[in-house]
């Protein structure tokens, strides 16, 4: 503490120093030209700087490291909004999708209020915030086609990362000890999603050897895929998967029965299915839609039937928009990705939130997947419909 305050007030001494060889006018003009520098400086990284803040948020969660470290990420989550509003004159655009995220955000706060495990609920609750953040991070960004291409070229290695990785612990676990459970169903709803864009890409792009490129890029993410819920496929054609999550779906209608407009806590669906602190299975419902009203509620609920209207009048926008566009085979992608993305969601829980089970604890996380495909649904929109939501708040 010494130290930081010497360093501080070193500081001060040297821009006071500096700043006092000046005349008056000629300070405040070298104050304010040092703001409008950093200041653009920051909204030039924006992207980068939510997404890292988001990233230190979660895993602040996952890790373990208590409540009080995600708030600090979020605080840098936020720094630009404010920023802009004084550079730039507005917080944030507006979007198609405004009303529904809100509604989410207000049942996720009804989720935490009544949760049995306030701390396990509050950490979900600072990651979706995270993740809005960078949704609306995402749909701010100046010069949108340019700085797409380079983050779906950064997504595209991210998730190509976590193959190689998740290849290499299978391979190294001769013992038979690696999980296929959720964590690599997860990772295969990623890739999914990667490869359905790059289907769209492939099927209704622009340029004859960048599809063929891509489509075969997307046929060997479905071979992963495949690879990765090999064990669930079958049982999923044969009808096991959904008759023996029947009884599960079952009570979790009855447990809603008995809290229906605020769900049983956000995170907290093991808690009160097993009536303890479980750390075995089942820790999740396999189902996104009753994962959703479980953690969120009514409001959940609403958000998710109004969103699904307004992605239908989006998509239809895209649809019939000018397929000699450059950004139609990506928009139709997207499209595709967030159908496959609904079906996977009747069987799994994963694109609504994931349990993290270890030895002796048991945690929960915001699947960022939805957020993910919203603000990719509203860029495509933006992009190919012309949509620029003049409407600032």
């Amino acid at each position: 503490m010494i130290l930081v305050t010497m360093t501080a007030g070193w500081q001060d001494w040297k821009l006071n120093g500096w700043l006092s060889s000046l005349p008056h006018s000629s300070r405040i003009d070298a104050v304010r030209r040092a703001f409008e520098r950093c200041a653009d400086l920051l909204l030039a990284v924006e992207p980068i700087w939510v997404l890292l803040a988001a990233a230190f948020v979660y895993l602040s969660h996952l890790l373990e490291l208590g409540t009080a470290l995600p708030w600090i990420g979020l605080a840098l989550a936020v720094l630009p909004f404010p920023v802009r509003r004084i550079r730039q004159g507005y917080l944030r655009l507006s979007t198609d999708f405004d009303l529904p995220l809100s509604l989410l955000i207000g049942g996720a706060l009804f989720g935490l209020i009544v949760s049995p495990k306030f701390d396990l609920s509050l950490g979900a609750f600072q990651c979706m915030l995270a993740v809005s953040l960078v949704y609306y991070s995402a749909v701010n960004l100046p010069q949108l086609a340019s700085m797409m291409k380079w983050l779906i070229a950064a997504g595209l290695l991210g998730v190509l990362g976590n193959v190689i990785f998740v290849c290499i612990e299978v391979a190294g676990a001769s013992d038979g000890s690696a999980s296929a459970g959720s964590t690599y169903h997860g990772l295969a709803l990623a890739l999914l999603i990667v490869a359905a864009i790059l289907t769209g890409v492939a099927v209704f792009g622009s340029r004859g050897r960048v599809r063929v490129a891509i489509g075969l890029l997307s046929l060997c993410l479905y071979v992963v895929i495949i690879v990765l819920v090999q064990e669930s496929v079958p049982r999923l054609f044969t009808w096991e998967t959904v008759s023996g999550r029947l009884p599960r779906w079952g009570t979790t209608i009855d447990m809603l029965m008995d809290s229906p407009f605020t769900g049983v806590g956000l995170g907290c669906w093991a808690y009160v299915y097993h009536g303890t602190e479980v750390l075995t299975h089942p820790t999740h419902v396999h189902n996104s839609y009753l994962e959703l009203y479980a953690n969120t509620g009514i409001l959940g609920a609403l958000s998710l039937v109004l969103l699904l209207a307004i992605a239908l009048k989006v998509g239809v926008d895209i649809i019939r928009s000018s397929r000699d566009h450059p950004w139609y085979g990506f928009g139709i992608g997207v499209l595709i990705a967030c159908v496959a993305t609904l079906l996977v969601g009747v069987v799994e829980s994963a694109p609504i939130g994931v349990p993290l089970v270890g030895a002796d604890d048991y945690s929960y996380i915001i699947s960022p997947a939805p957020w993910i495909l919203v603000a990719l649904l509203a860029i495509s929109h933006r992009l190919i419909c012309g949509r620029r939501a003049l409407d600032r708040s």
